[in-house]
């Protein structure tokens, strides 16, 4: 809008009275002007925005049409208004120089991030450039592989070539390179894990006793390990016996028992009990067979009692001490299931369990952890002295099972025997201890 206004009359001010009229510029009035250069450079700014190069030229020629107009009636203002114009005009021709530069900097086109995704049967001049720019990235590659590769072939020759000659091997080296063995590599799956044997053995000083013990101790080193041997003497240590157990290679302990008596089925009791004492209060986990010194046995039944998880019998072979006769004690199976008995009924009551303390074998646990085999905490398993022809033991074992259901059954169908009892035991005599004389015996016959 233009807007001119005349001030015609007069103002009395300081008692005078002065005409205005000559302060009344004709001139057109300097807002019309900015107005229009304002009009026209903002048309100039949305011809760039809009990026049409047809209407910024015109925007530029309407622009410049206006600024020689404004060049035109500037020189006719006054030096105020003349010197605000100008840096008007600096002030445009700024903004417009860097929205020049910025346009400069701008892509032609708009690109979208939903449109980068394009289909591979689409072909786009775009694609075609990037796939050109990737083969000339991977030719490039080529060449500097290339490149690389004859650089460390020609290093390796060089090492070659300057290296020192290699000394030649003694003759000592070399039989010892060849007869060193190659180590396997180990596998942690080969590595199988077998349960700790227990073996309890009572003994006592006597003739045979070194005899049995050293017997029993060859067929105890042949065995796998995990196995301890619970010794137990009456009534003291005696030096010959901690001599064999320290030679035998066996790792094991050896117990007492000081029962004060002359019952042999008692001491027997007595040392028994010592042995089950000390695995319930070092809480031993493993499998438990009381090893009679005077039996015979073969190392096939040290490895079956490892396949026991909870109790374990095998057949027993006994000799009757009548013209060679031998019986069979023990189990009847039918795969690893207990189906009857084989046993020689004595006078006497019945046993429920007819099998002796060589033919069985159990999981220690049960002696010291009764609730993980459902059984009253309270009772107490043990070895009673009460009972003859066999009910000692089967009234043991009924603290154990239940029944044959219970029962493992070894070896396959129990038919094979890995033990022998053997009744060889001499009569009581006395003997010198140690086997060693201290004093000379009479000569019958001179030495000549």
């Amino acid at each position: 809008m233009v807007s001119s206004r005349r001030y015609t009359g007069s103002l009395q001010r300081d008692g005078s009275v002065q005409d205005w009229s000559e302060f009344v510029d004709p001139s057109p009035s300097p807002k019309l002007l900015y107005s229009q250069s304002y009009v026209a450079m903002r048309g100039l700014l949305t011809s760039l925005v809009s990026m049409d190069f047809a209407l910024l030229s015109s925007r530029l020629k309407s622009a410049w049409a206006a600024v020689l107009s404004q060049r035109h009636t500037r020189s006719q203002e006054r030096s105020k208004s003349r010197g605000l114009s100008c840096k008007r005009f600096a002030i445009h021709l700024l903004v417009c120089f860097m929205v020049g530069i910025f346009v400069g900097f701008m892509p032609f086109f708009s690109v979208d991030v939903s449109q980068k995704i394009v289909s591979e049967n689409e072909s786009l001049p775009f694609d075609e450039g990037v796939v050109e720019r990737d083969m000339v990235d991977r030719k490039v590659k080529e060449l500097e592989t290339i490149v690389v590769e004859k650089e460390a072939n020609m290093i390796d020759e060089s090492e070659v070539e300057e290296s020192p000659p290699v000394p030649a091997m003694l003759d000592d080296e070399a039989d010892f390179v060849e007869a060193s063995p190659a180590i396997p590599a180990i596998n942690d799956l080969d590595i199988t894990t077998r349960k700790l044997l227990i073996v309890v053995t009572i003994t006592t000083v006597r003739p045979q006793q070194a005899y049995y013990l050293n017997r029993l101790a060859h067929v105890l080193k042949s065995v796998l390990s995990p196995l301890l041997w619970l010794v137990v003497e009456w009534p003291d240590q005696s030096f010959q016996t901690a001599e064999i157990l320290r030679s035998s290679g066996v790792m094991y302990r050896h117990l007492i028992c000081r029962k004060n008596t002359t019952s042999v089925r008692k001491i027997a009791v007595c040392q028994r009990n010592n042995a089950i004492y000390h695995i319930k209060k070092h809480c031993l986990d493993g499998i438990m067979h009381f090893a009679d010194e005077e039996q015979s046995y073969t190392g096939d039944v040290f490895e079956e009692m490892q396949k026991i998880r909870r109790f374990g019998t095998w057949p027993v072979a006994i000799h009757t001490g009548i013209k060679y006769r031998v019986v069979l004690e023990g189990p009847t199976c039918k795969g690893n299931r207990v189906t009857g008995w084989n046993t020689i009924q004595k006078k006497g009551v019945a046993r429920r369990f007819p099998i002796s303390f060589s033919g069985f074998a159990f999981n220690s646990t049960m002696l010291w952890d009764p609730q993980r085999w459902n059984r009253p905490p309270l009772d107490s398993v043990i070895v009673h002295s009460g009972g003859r022809g066999g009910l000692q033991e089967s009234r043991f074992i009924e603290k154990l099972v239940k029944n044959e259901h219970q029962i493992e059954g070894l070896p396959e169908d129990c038919n094979r025997v890995m033990v022998w009892n053997f009744n060889f035991e001499p009569p009581q005599f006395n003997y010198p201890p140690g086997w060693s004389l201290h004093k000379n015996l009479d000569g019958v016959i001179p030495v000549t």
